[in-house]
């Protein structure tokens, strides 16, 4: 009776056995063949992203690239009336020297223009040369010229700039801050678009000079005539391009291509 009851449990435990082998390989072919919906849609998502571009490892490469420098009349060929080289033009020469027939720049730069301004040429003006990296500068009319625009406007319009150009992943941006003006008054007005841009380079991770810190820290620590570099009370005279020029190749050097 002993035995054949054990021969009984034998015989269950090797059904049991193959029945769950039959389980476990049902298990196994199926489980890699299918994602849950939502991981699905998250790596579909993953897919979509473009892989960031690079500016200062294609230029270590020595791949042919494109700068367009966008801005106001400090950035525009029109910013001397003496017909001086303006800061773009010194660093174009810059990068010829030092990068020959590698770097191309082109100068966007428009006088009278706010970032609304901006806003409605990007296409035109900045995405028809397929630059690698874009180089804009504003803050000066939208805090003090004749239009006045609300920094809640500037800063979002600024993000839209900045959406727009960098959507295709081939585009980096950097932002220059403007320069401080001769009237306290007038840099006091200034604080809060500086502090947009400041906000906006770190939530998009873009690159970020901030030459009105730069410059007024200069003009305070090393006792630097402000009057000798400016035209007039908001824009650069031939010296205080020259000035700009050095601040920018600086950062380059030791920031941008550094990244």
């Amino acid at each position: 009776m002993l035995k054949k009851l054990i021969y009984i449990l034998c015989i269950a435990l090797i059904f049991i056995v193959i029945a769950g082998e039959r389980n476990l390989k049902t298990i196994e072919i199926a489980e890699p063949t299918a994602l849950l919906p939502e991981t699905e849609e998250i790596q579909i998502a993953a897919a979509e992203v473009p892989v960031p571009a690079n500016f200062s490892k294609k230029l270590a490469a020595g791949e042919s690239l494109t700068i367009v420098f966008l801005g106001d009349y400090v950035t525009s060929p029109e910013s001397l009336p003496d017909g001086n080289p303006n800061h773009v033009n010194l660093l174009d020469k810059w990068f010829a020297d030092k990068y020959p027939g590698q770097v191309k720049l082109v100068n966007a730069g428009m006088n009278a223009n706010t970032i609304s301004h901006i806003k409605d040429r990007i296409a035109s003006d900045v995405l028809s040369h397929s630059p690698d990296l874009v180089v804009i500068s504003a803050g000066l009319n939208d805090a003090l010229g004749g239009w006045k625009i609300p920094v809640e406007e500037y800063a979002k319009n600024y993000q839209l700039i900045v959406e727009e150009i960098t959507a295709s992943g081939e585009t980096e941006v950097l932002i220059r801050t403007p320069n401080p003006t001769t009237s306290v008054d007038q840099n006091i007005k200034m604080l809060a678009y500086m502090q947009a841009s400041r906000e906006l380079a770190a939530q998009e991770e873009l690159h970020f000079f901030d030459f009105y810190q730069v410059m007024a820290d200069d003009i305070h620590a090393k006792n630097i005539s402000q009057s000798k570099l400016m035209q007039n009370s908001m824009h650069p005279n031939t010296m205080g391009q020259a000035y700009l020029f050095d601040k920018f190749k600086v950062y380059f050097t030791t920031e941008l291509f550094k990244q």
